[in-house]
Parts: C-alpha cells; structure tokens; sequence
C-alpha cells in the first residue's frame, strides 16, 4: 500500500506569479483539490485533480491539503476563468512562497491536468508530476505487470460525440495465467472512471472497453458515457488493481 505521509513544503513560488493581494482563510477542505475560504466562497485548485470520494488515496490527499493550508491564510491567483460549471471560483493557492497547487502534485495527491485555457502553470505543474512519477509518490505508486498490454483509439472517425464507441480501450493478457480484472478500474486524467465487474481476461485474449453503449460480451464492455472521455490533443490512462494500485499508466 502507499505511504501515508505527508509534504513538507518546498517552496516552489513561481517567479511570475502575480498573486500580492487577495488574501483569504482556508475555513474548510473538501478534497484534494477543493477548499473553502471566509466559510462561503468555494475555490477548485486550478491544474490539478485530485482523487475524488471513495477513490484510491482520497482521504490521504485531504488530509495532506488540511495539514498545508487548513485555518491558514492564502492568496488566490486566477488565470483566464473565473468560475468552474459548479459555481466555484477557479484559483492557484500560494501560501506564503509556497505554491500548494504544485505541491500536492509533488507529493502525488494530485495529478496535472490542463483546464484550457487555464494554462499559466502548466509547464511547472508536468514537472512536479515527473518527479512524483519517478519518486513513486502517492497514487503513482505502481506494480508494473508487464503481461498487461494497454492500446487506446482516443479520436473517432469524424465527430467523437456522434460515435462515441469509436472511442475505446484495449486491454490485452500476454501472459500465461488468467487475469481477473473485478473492481478494477480505467481513469482518464479527468473524473471519468470506469470500475470493472466480475472480468477474467485469459491468457492470449483481450478486451475492448468502448465508450458509448451496447451489450457487454466476454470481447466487448461498454462505459455507457454520455460524452466523449479521451481528450483528442492530450491525455492519460490509468489503469489500477481492486487495491487501487497503479498497474498500467499511458500517457499521449
């Protein structure tokens, strides 16, 4: 299982960041990734995402965020968006010359994702994800199964949204013993997450997981998304045990 520590902050201030005024108080921690400030303005972190309710190392990634900035005073740097669809101001955290944001990605709390056109920090937050990728951290924790081979088709012929089950994953056994993939789970670097049920992959065989909806066979399932899930430009896969366990992580 991973480690249950915490960071200890590195001081990783961006040096064009213009974050001087704007100072609030951390009142509470939703998760990984989201805070509440004065007891009323609720603030998603820009650049990451963290586990979200009931997925691997969501209580680790609270706790880590609570101990970093809970009952703190932080200032809040916006970019090109002020509100996410939710109602939530769209913010980067400093606390002092620490940039929060990069640190839970550091520490492997969080991942980095790109919320377009929000960009300003994109380029530091990958570099905070390769070090927690090469560290290991928190949910990059990983058992590499080289019988487990992964091939995804992210862009469907013409518009993804018309055929979403052009869209799909391939998972292929190349080993010699049977894989029982039950409460195994597929994630983009989104919230998309797709949780298999009772799954034997067998030795030589593999499995497509399409996007859209039809009738799961013993070659075929289907997400059953309303919407595309890969991103067409940039994205990431992560496929990992029932211990949460990163097993399979691609990356285009």
């Amino acid at each position: 299982m991973a480690e249950k520590t915490t960071t200890s902050k590195s001081a990783n201030y961006p040096e064009d960041s213009d974050c001087k005024e704007n100072v609030f108080l951390v009142t509470n921690v939703i998760d990984g990734d989201t805070i509440i400030v004065n007891d009323n303005y609720s603030v998603r972190m820009i650049g990451i995402n963290a586990p979200e309710k009931g997925m691997y190392f969501y209580e680790e990634a609270k706790q880590n965020l609570e101990i970093l900035i809970l009952n703190n005073e932080v200032c809040l740097e916006s970019d090109i968006t002020d509100k996410d669809k939710y109602g939530r101001l769209l913010r980067y955290v400093f606390d002092g010359n620490y940039f929060i944001n990069y640190e839970m990605v550091k520490f492997g709390f969080a991942n980095a994702y790109d919320y377009k056109p929000d960009t300003k920090y994109s380029e530091l937050l990958n570099e905070a994800e390769e070090y927690a990728k090469i560290n290991e951290k928190g949910i990059w924790e990983r058992i590499d199964m080289e019988d487990i081979g992964i091939k995804i088709n992210y862009d469907s012929e013409g518009k993804d949204e018309d055929y979403l089950n052009g869209e799909w994953v391939e998972i292929v056994n190349k080993g010699n013993k049977s894989i029982k993939l039950e409460d195994w789970s597929i994630k983009d670097m989104g919230t998309n997450i797709y949780v298999f049920d009772n799954v034997i992959l067998y030795p030589g065989s593999s499995i497509f997981l399409f996007t859209g909806k039809g009738i799961d066979d013993n070659e075929k399932l289907y997400w059953d998304a309303e919407r595309p899930v890969w991103n067409n430009d940039h994205d990431a896969l992560y496929l990992r045990n029932s211990s949460g366990i990163l097993v399979k992580y691609l990356s285009y």
